[in-house]
This record gives structure tokens, C-alpha cells and sequence, in this order.
């Protein structure tokens, strides 16, 4: 008897030591639960029955007396919306077995009005049988604010981005735009088997007007000059970058010879009508642009030489004109 009071005595010993390491160890769980913030859920999937923790309720602006009585409904009533096909969806595979857990970034609504984010993880404990879960265990966790910051940054780098192609004097698009853009346009042009043109435009003696008026009325020029080009090419499908210097280019995609004419004659004439002075001018009183046009369905590579070639002829031929160069 006394063998079977001491082996007893023992397991109970063993079981004290036990419940002791267990509570030990959901104290030190709740520890690190309520350090990092993190919403617990337990969801029985086929009752519905759910239990939160106080913090899950907290992240959303409660408290869980206040969405008590609670169920999984608790949650579709504050998920928003637009994320509950995507999350059934991801439920559906992890119940599948194609996922090892169910991992989502998803908003949720605030009580004070405005959306939150929130990392839902979560994985399945118990099976009713293949692909039914029984139970599944998971945490919510607040990334509002990584989601704002990298909202910011990505906000700056496209500003970056935009910035890197913009010319900062006549706010259109610089040389490197251009390059992106031509490049672009050749690879459509050549799949739709289409027109592809190019203006070369050329400011009629800017430097004497640089050295005679100053830099500063020089900027104020290039950039009305931008503007005048940019505005007689109104489709959306026309760019406009400054090349370099007082040197311009317009990429007509979709347009043939005559169309590009038009439009060098509706820059040249546009620029005529702002009748800006140049008295230092060799060919004119008032400022005027030089044009090359260039326009082919299948010669592109050289599409930009052409123009350029053009652009030189006008200069040569009198300038305040454009000359043509179609292969």
C-alpha cells in the first residue's frame, strides 16, 4: 500500500510540475501576444462559433463587451466589403490543401469611421474530414501604418520617376523620355503595321537671341516655345520632349507624310503668331522655328536620322520652314 501512495504522490508530483510549466507558458505567451500587438481568433468553421481576444476587438477601436454577442458574422460585418471574395477564395485553397496556411492583407472598419489594415494569418487545427475543416486558429495584426508608408514611397518614386523624364525648364518631357517613347513606338508600329512620323524642331538662331536678350528671356522662350508645340499636337497618342538645347522632337505615331506636314505647319505658323521679337535674327524680325519631318512604315531604325537630315535642310534652305524626308 504504501508503494502505490508513494507511486501516487509521484505523479501527482509529475502532473503539479506540468500544470506549473503549462502555466507558465501561457503566461509567457500572453506576454508576448500583448508585446507584439497581435489579435488572436478561434474559429469553430462549421458552428460558426468564433472567440477573439481583447486585443483583436481593440484593433478595430472595441472592446469585446461592445461586439459581443460574437461569431464569425463579427467579422464579415467589419471586413470591408470588396475583400471577402479574395478571402474565401484563399480560405477555399488552404482547406484544399494547396496552402500550408491562410495568409491575408485585408481592411477592416474602424469605429471611428476609416479603414484599417490588417495581416490575417491563420491555419486549420481540426478536420471534420478531407477538405471540411473543423477548427481553425489564427491572428490579426495591425500594418496600417506599413501600409501608409509604403503607400508614400511608392507615391515618391513614381513622382522620382516622373522627374527623371521631365525637362525641368519647359515641362515636357526630356531626351530620355524621348528615347523610351520612340522605342515604344517602333515596337507598336511594326506589330499594327502602321505610320510611324517625327518632327525635328529647331529654334531659328536662339543663340543669338540667348546672347543678345539673356539667358533668363532665352528659358522664358524655350519654354513658350515647348508649350506652342505641345498645344498644336492635341491627340493623346503625340509626344513632345525637348531633345537638347533649343532643339525639340514630336513623335506622331498612326500618321503618315502629309499628316505630319500639317502638323510642322501649324507649329510654324503657331510660333509665327506669339510674334516674339528677335531683332539679332538673320532671316526674320520676329522668332520662328526650322522643321524636319520624317515618316515611314518600315524603315524606323533610321526614322530619327531622317528627320534630323530634314531638319538641317530647312535650316540651310532659309529656315522658318520645314523640308521633308520620306523612306
Amino acid at each position: 500500500m504504501t508503494g502505490i501512495i508513494e507511486s501516487l504522490k509521484s505523479e501527482i508530483q509529475d502532473l503539479k510540475l506540468q500544470v506549473s510549466s503549462l502555466i507558465k507558458h501561457e503566461a509567457q505567451l500572453e506576454l508576448v501576444i500583448k508585446s507584439t500587438g497581435v489579435g488572436i481568433w478561434d474559429w469553430h468553421v462549421q458552428s460558426g462559433r468564433t472567440i477573439f481576444n481583447e486585443r483583436w476587438a481593440n484593433i478595430i477601436g472595441y472592446t469585446l463587451n461592445e461586439l459581443s454577442p460574437i461569431s464569425i458574422e463579427t467579422w464579415i460585418k467589419y471586413a470591408h466589403p470588396d475583400d471577402l471574395e479574395k478571402s474565401e477564395r484563399l480560405l477555399k485553397e488552404h482547406w484544399a490543401g494547396k496552402t500550408d496556411y491562410y495568409l491575408f492583407e485585408s481592411r477592416m472598419k474602424h469605429k471611428n469611421g476609416h479603414w484599417i489594415w490588417v495581416y490575417d494569418t491563420g491555419q486549420v487545427i481540426e478536420w471534420e474530414s478531407d477538405g471540411v475543416p473543423k477548427r481553425m486558429i489564427g491572428t490579426h495584426l495591425d500594418i496600417t501604418e506599413k501600409k501608409v508608408s509604403l503607400a508614400k514611397l511608392d507615391d515618391a518614386n513614381k513622382k522620382l520617376l516622373k522627374l527623371s523624364y521631365l525637362d525641368s525648364l519647359t515641362e515636357i518631357p526630356n531626351r530620355r523620355a524621348y528615347e523610351a517613347k520612340l522605342a515604344e513606338e517602333i515596337v507598336v508600329a511594326k506589330r499594327a503595321n502602321k505610320p510611324l512620323s517625327i518632327l525635328m524642331i529647331d529654334i531659328d538662331h536662339f543663340k543669338e537671341f540667348n546672347d543678345n536678350y539673356g539667358h533668363e528671356k532665352g528659358d522664358e522662350v524655350l519654354f513658350k516655345v515647348a508649350q506652342v508645340i505641345k498645344n498644336q499636337l492635341p491627340r493623346k497618342t503625340d509626344f513632345v520632349a525637348r531633345y537638347g538645347g533649343e532643339e525639340m522632337v514630336a513623335i506622331l505615331p498612326y500618321t503618315h507624310l502629309e499628316g505630319a506636314v500639317k502638323a510642322a505647319q501649324k507649329i510654324i505658323q503657331a510660333v509665327i503668331n506669339e510674334n516674339i521679337e528677335h531683332s539679332y535674327s538673320k532671316t526674320n524680325e520676329i522668332l520662328t522655328v526650322s522643321i524636319g519631318v520624317s515618316s515611314t512604315d518600315s524603315n524606323f531604325e533610321q526614322l530619327f536620322e531622317y528627320a534630323d537630315s530634314a531638319m538641317y535642310e530647312a535650316k540651310n534652305n532659309g529656315r522658318n520652314r520645314y523640308m521633308c524626308c520620306e523612306k
